[in-house]
């Protein structure tokens, strides 16, 4: 009996730490897919097409020209389009998500959403861009880490507009139901990462703000590797495994040799 309850307890653990693992490498594939798709059409767009597609953001910029709402209270039912806005890129949280326009719960769950109120990327001064993303989701990574980046740090947007470099100037807490959380600054160009926070309470959102700098490259530096919960969780189970099976091996070994 004590040997089942063992292996149950094991499985129950393995569950646990297991099922946040697996759902987000498959929402990763699902975002990796995305991703290339859109760094493709990108790629291989022709100067008319890119043209067009520079259109679409100077539309959804006039189009968006309304009080800026808390993303994850306000009901956003508008249709998402099926091509992003942009995507996003923090190397040093390991992050590289699509930005969809909207930020309904189709879009959150997975992706990134631009807010509403908020200017599309264009990387033109007297514009501000607000993307928003989950954090703590079981199944997906999203913005989970976003409380580590620092004033310094650089993030990356990149549209039919070309690769933007933003470095982080101000980070700060607001309410949930705090009216317009950002605003245009003359002269500059700017985009705010918001998420909730704390985390799994929820009660404030996190607004790390960037302003464009000149690029000092041509791609996206790669993602670090960052050590979160269940990562240390399944390094920590590993090692009970090996332990655990080496005792077990160790044990029947021994009962073997006073058999014989």
């Amino acid at each position: 009996m004590r040997k089942w309850l063992i292996i149950l307890l094991f499985c129950l653990g393995l569950g646990l730490i297991g099922y946040p693992a697996a759902s987000n490498v498959v929402t990763g594939w699902r975002q990796q897919g995305v991703l290339t798709a859109y760094k493709r059409q990108l790629d291989t767009a022709s100067a008319t097409q890119l043209k067009a597609l520079r259109q679409a953001l100077q539309r959804q910029t006039t189009a968006n020209r309304t009080a800026v709402q808390d993303p994850f209270q306000s009901e956003n039912k508008r249709f998402v389009e099926e091509t992003p806005v942009a995507l996003v890129a923090i190397p040093k949280i390991n992050v590289e998500l699509p930005v969809f326009a909207g930020t309904n719960d189709r879009i959150l769950q997975k992706y990134a959403g631009l807010v509403r109120g908020t200017d599309s990327p264009q990387g033109k001064t007297d514009q501000h861009s607000l993307i928003t993303a989950h954090r703590g989701l079981p199944g997906a990574q999203l913005f989970t880490d976003l409380p580590r980046l620092k004033q310094g740090d650089r993030f990356y947007l990149k549209n039919a507009y070309g690769l933007m470099t933003y470095e982080v100037t101000t980070l700060r807490t607001v309410k949930a139901n705090a009216r317009q959380p950002v605003t245009r600054a003359a002269g500059k160009n700017q985009v705010t990462l918001m998420t909730c926070t704390p985390y799994m309470i929820n009660t404030h959102r996190l607004l790390v703000t960037g302003q464009r700098i000149p690029n000092d490259t041509q791609t996206i530096p790669r993602g670090r590797f960052v050590w979160d919960w269940y990562k240390i969780g399944l390094v920590v189970l590993a090692g009970l495994l090996i332990v655990v099976g080496g005792w077990a091996g160790y044990r029947r070994y021994r009962r073997s040799r006073e058999g014989s």
